[in-house]
């Protein structure tokens, strides 16, 4: 057997890539052969795929697509036979880009549009959560299988960077968020949290917010002037932009709360990462946030801030509330472990 999996980026600290090298790594553990095979490839992982432009077609090879943007690839597909399939990461939705990128506009609808042309294209689909599953039988896909991303998880057990750990470790509590600076992760409605907190609670507060900076840049700035209005400083909240894997494990170890309010997820990672460091959750429900804590956060639904302040007060200083999310978060991981085996994936790849 021979599994190739094709995608259009293959990025360092994307979760994606992450995923894709996770399933491949344990292809080759059981000796099966694997190829990763993008159309552009970060530069420290380029010994680990093959450029697409360099790819000669083996007819003879399980071809796995993982789309999440448009591509080139969405024609080749559609033009080879042999066995296929698709791992769906879903598409944010054009209208949160509008004022941003009209880019970024254009290329999420042509997202759309070519998943629409893929529906009758493969063998068997992989939705990584349950709610892009129901997304992909509105496009009139059929043999619809739902596995979660996947990570190492003993990736997160190595050591992390004391120094960048140490800049951030005083009297103040930190509230976390991993993703992109992206508008769809809204996080003015972070900044105005934070304001009401630092004004009506405490100011003993941090924000840090670990993810991309230079995506969109006019997101980011206008996100800039948001927080100088609301006279909110560089040690209030720190934007750390794309970090190494070391630093991003130190800001999890200094995690008092996650905090995601975002409004769009097709499934949210760094949820189970928050998990795998008992940092506990507070989430708005948005797309696959729900069905991704599987009970293990605090679930809202408005985004009203004096509320949110609160109960990130309650969380960081209830020891009973704090403890409990805790084991809930342990019980997730042990959930999401058997959830996420790669064999699993295997064997619905197996009877194709």
């Amino acid at each position: 057997m021979i599994i190739e999996q094709f995608l259009p980026a293959f990025h360092y600290g994307d979760a994606i890539g992450n995923s894709t090298l996770r399933f491949h790594e344990y292809l080759l553990s059981r000796g099966i052969e694997s190829n990763i095979i993008a159309l552009t490839i970060d530069e420290n992982l380029k010994g680990k795929a093959v450029s697409f432009k360099d790819y000669k077609n083996n007819p003879e090879s399980l071809k796995i697509l993982h789309f999440a943007i448009p591509s080139e690839l969405t024609d080749y597909f559609l033009n080879i036979s042999g066995k296929k399939a698709m791992v769906y990461h879903n598409i944010t939705p054009p209208h949160f880009f509008i004022d941003y990128s009209d880019e970024l506009v254009k290329i999420t609808r042509e997202g759309r549009n070519q998943l629409k042309r893929l529906s009758k294209c493969f063998d068997v689909i992989i939705a990584d959560s349950q709610y892009n599953a129901d997304e992909l039988k509105e496009y009139q896909f059929n043999n619809i299988f739902v596995f979660p991303i996947m990570i190492n998880l003993d990736d997160f057990s190595k050591p992390h960077s004391k120094a960048f750990y140490d800049l951030f470790k005083d009297d103040r509590k930190n509230i976390i968020f991993v993703g992109r600076i992206s508008p769809n992760k809204k996080i003015e409605h972070l900044i105005r949290m934070l304001f009401f907190y630092k004004k009506y609670i405490s100011p003993s507060i941090r924000l840090v917010i670990a993810g991309k900076t230079d995506t969109l840049p006019k997101y980011f700035c206008s996100l800039m002037d948001l927080a100088s209005r609301f006279l909110l400083t560089s040690e209030d909240i720190i934007f750390t932009g794309h970090i190494p894997q070391k630093e991003l494990l130190a800001i999890y170890k200094l995690g008092d709360v996650f905090i995601s309010l975002s409004e769009h997820e097709g499934f949210c990672l760094p949820l189970i990462e928050s998990c795998f460091f008992e940092v506990p959750v507070i989430a708005y429900d948005a797309g696959a946030v729900s069905e991704t804590l599987a009970g293990s956060g605090i679930i809202v639904k408005e985004f009203k801030y004096d509320y949110i302040a609160g109960l990130s007060e309650r969380v960081l200083y209830d020891p009973e509330l704090n403890s409990r999310l805790k084991e809930l978060e342990k019980k997730r991981i042990e959930k999401y472990i058997i959830e996420s085996d790669p064999e699993k994936l295997l064997s619905i790849l197996k009877k194709i």
